[in-house]
Order: structure tokens, then sequence, then C-alpha cells
């Protein structure tokens, strides 16, 4: 009996136990090398040859590590285009409402009518833009 190979198998394990403990913060990397490991353990075990699980171990890690490891990066990429409420600041927009100070009114953006308020009055027709969201009030300044 190889005790070795079980080694592997239990060295995968636990690899997998850190990367969900971490979540994804490693990339999935000690999650698919803790699969390789597993699975070369496994055949380890099979072919009662500690060495073939040791290559095993070598070139799928190295298979994955200068190959697949390009592909999985790619593929959790994570988009930091501004998204949602966010994707408003900087945009322009016209008064609906006169906005007087302590006083919020309304502007149109994008055809969506928002509460707005600003440091000073601004008039009907002002074309202004959108500095910051607070909940659902818009920060705007005349252009």
């Amino acid at each position: 009996m190889d005790t070795n190979s079980y080694l592997l198998v239990i060295a995968g394990i636990i690899a997998i136990i850190i990367e969900l403990l971490l979540g994804a913060a490693t990339g999935f990397d000690l999650l698919i090398i803790g699969i390789i490991c597993i699975i070369s353990g496994v055949l380890g075990i099979v072919f009662h040859s500690f060495l073939f699980a040791l290559g095993c171990v070598i070139f799928l890690s190295f298979l994955y590590i200068f190959i697949g490891r390009k592909y999985v990066k790619n593929s959790l990429a994570i988009d930091t285009k501004k998204t949602n409420i966010d994707s408003i600041i900087g945009k322009r927009g016209v008064v609906v409402k006169k906005i007087q100070i302590h006083h919020p009114g309304q502007v149109k953006v994008e055809g969506e009518t928002w509460r707005a308020e600003a440091d000073k009055n601004i008039d009907v027709h002002t074309e202004v833009m959108i500095q910051s969201v607070t909940g659902i009030t818009l920060k705007v300044i005349p252009v």
C-alpha cells in the first residue's frame, strides 16, 4: 500500500477546503491544484506507484499553470464598468423643477426625472452635470 499517494489526495482535499474558505481570492488556483492532486493521488493508488502520481501532478500542474490558467483567469475577469446608479455620475441633465438651496428640485437625465439638490439656486431649463448620488437624490452643478 502506497501511503504517499493517499497524502496527495489529502493535500488536494485540504487545498480545496482552503479555496472554499478564502472564496475566489486565489482565482480558483487552489481548487484546480487540489483537483489535480486528488486525481493524481487516485491514479497513484490504482497503479500502486507514487512516482506515477508525482509525474501526473507535475505534468497536470504544468499544463494548468502555463496553458489552462490563462483561460480560467479570462473567464473570471471582473468588469469594472460603472453600473446602475453610479453610471449617471458625470452625465448631463436639464432642470425641470427649480432647485433652491435646502429645497430640492428635479432634473431630467436620459429621459428619467430625478430629485436633485445643489449648493445654489438653479432655474428651470438650466443644463446641469451630476456630481454624486445619495440615495435617490442627485447632487448637481450648473454647466
